[in-house]
This record gives structure tokens, sequence and C-alpha cells, in this order.
């Protein structure tokens, strides 16, 4: 049976928050940060923090650029080389490594999830996708 591991996803550290206005915002800090990409491309930063759905709203808007600015990390097992692995490694900026004997390791940014999700909608993106949504729930709150 198919098993897949969150491993990691982007952090940042401690001791260069203060230094970045990223904690003012209103969710979690890698919610901060795409928040932080979006105010910055609509040149709004000074308005960091005061709209809870600022990324839902982006989503909608279909501008998921800024959501690429988180990645993920995950280690799949018992999956083999099928149509839903290839769809996903064909995925622009998705990198893997084939451990051999249907074992994986996957890199990808939050886009990548989505986009798989919405092309696959396999146990394997259903997978990525409740593993990565308690680190960004306004990204992906839509999906499942």
């Amino acid at each position: 049976m198919m098993n897949v591991e969150l491993l990691s996803h982007t952090r940042l550290l401690s001791e260069y928050m203060a230094q970045t206005p990223i904690p003012r915002g209103a969710g979690s800090m890698q919610e901060n940060l795409i928040e932080f990409a979006g105010r910055v491309c609509y040149r709004s930063d000074a308005k960091m923090g005061h709209n809870p759905t600022f990324i839902d709203l982006r989503i909608r808007e279909g501008h998921e650029d800024i959501i690429e600015h988180v990645r993920f990390v995950f280690r799949v097992t018992d999956q083999p080389l099928d149509r839903d692995v290839l769809l996903l490694v064909s995925l622009p900026t998705v990198e893997f490594t084939d451990m051999g004997e249907d074992r994986w390791i996957f890199s990808m940014n939050a886009r990548n999830i989505r986009d798989f999700w919405r092309q696959s909608q396999s146990p394997l993106a259903e997978s990525m996708v409740r593993l990565a949504s308690p680190i960004l729930p306004a990204v992906f709150r839509d999906l499942l």
C-alpha cells in the first residue's frame, strides 16, 4: 500500500524573522511569505496582514505564481512508476529521485501540488494535498 510522508517544507530561520516584514501577516510563516510575495507584486506591502483572505482571492483570480514560493519534499513508498508519477514529474519545477523498489523523493512547490491535484485527483495527489494543507490552509482549502 502506498505511503506518503512530508519530509520538509519551506521555513524561515527564527534569527531572520525580525529582519523581514513576513511575520506581520495573519497566517502561518509560509502563508505570510506567499502574501508578502503577492503584496510586493501588487505594490501593497504596507497592507501586509490586513486581509486574511488575500491568498484565497489571488488563487480565485488565477494568480497562483505567488504560491510557488513555498516548497515541499515528500517521500513516497510502494508507488510504482505509473501514469500519475509520470504526470507529476512532467510538471515544471518538480524534482524527483527514483530510489528504486517503488520508492521516490519528490520536491515541488505549492502550485505543483495544486496542478497535480487538478490533473490527477489520484490517491498520490490527495495524500500530498492532505499533508501540505495544514501548512498552507489558504492555498489548499478549496481542494478537499
